[in-house]
């Protein structure tokens, strides 16, 4: 659905608890996508537009980056139309960004084998009040579409939820969640678009059957928290370490803390850290 047909937030706040996401078309401009899209290539010692780099990172299903604090992630988080989408849903401008990372992944035909690939599952737990779970976001940094790896989920799922839980547990239900016997949608976009979906949509991305790599940053807001919730937000900032949950992960690459320059931030990006 295209930005222009919601005439108020609180539409826009109806079809994502409805649908469970939402695409939201030029949200950020190709300038900084194109920043983003290089400081990936660069930091991966790939050529964006050179399929025989490629083939070193073919492997890597999802195509997660360990990459947080380059300045022109930044740039990107910092963007006032991002902070206005969240704050349309949230109804609240005292938002947090996320100190999430970016995606490449390669043509699965490159591929010796099939790549690795997670399965689908929730970003919260299912089972908590719809209205608390919050949203989870990610940018297309180029023209994506469906068949190209992109963001994939169980809007059928979603739509029944609390019954198709009934008495499961998480697990189980994740289990259940990978049968194959479900209706997937997976969605595409264009460059600078935004895919904003509910944590409690099951989701995961697909193999990517194009001749061009999917190139995504992952961006949300969540309300602002507590004091020492804010204290170790800023020293991450000012460190350029990655997040707790990101060095569990053990992502290959993973440098803590980062490399280079510390990110400039606005007025705006000052607030979405915690800064002011």
């Amino acid at each position: 659905m295209a930005a222009s047909v919601w005439e108020t937030a609180a539409e826009r706040r109806r079809e994502l608890f409805s649908k469970g996401y939402l695409v939201v078309e030029k949200v950020v401009p190709r300038e900084l996508c194109e920043d983003v899209l290089a400081a990936t290539a660069d930091f991966l010692g790939i050529v964006a537009d050179d399929p025989a780099s490629w083939r070193t990172r073919a492997m890597h299903g999802h195509g997660i980056v360990p990459l947080h604090h380059h300045p022109a992630l930044w740039a990107l988080r910092q963007w006032p139309g991002i902070h206005d989408l969240f704050r349309q849903l949230y109804d609240t401008d005292r938002l947090w960004v996320t100190m999430d990372r970016v995606s490449f992944k390669a043509p699965a035909a490159l591929a010796s084998e099939v790549p690795r690939m997670s399965g689908f599952h929730w970003d919260a737990d299912p089972r908590q009040p719809r209205s608390e779970a919050g949203f989870q976001g990610l940018v297309y940094l180029r023209d994506t579409a469906p068949e190209q790896g992109a963001f994939c989920c169980l809007p059928d799922v979603y739509a029944r939820l609390h019954e198709w839980l009934d008495d499961r547990q998480v697990k189980e239900a994740i289990e259940a969640l990978n049968t194959g016997e479900h209706r997937v949608e997976a969605v595409g976009g264009g460059a600078g678009a935004m895919v904003i979906w509910h944590r409690h949509m099951p989701h995961s991305s697909a193999l990517n059957h194009g001749a061009a790599p999917r190139w995504v940053q992952y961006v949300a807001m969540d309300p602002a928290g507590d004091e020492a919730t804010r204290e170790e937000r800023k020293r991450l900032f000012r460190e350029k370490r990655p997040p707790a949950w990101a060095v569990r992960q053990r992502v290959p690459g993973q440098q803590d803390p980062e490399p280079g320059p510390t990110a400039e931030l606005t007025p705006l990006g000052r607030r979405l850290v915690g800064f002011d």
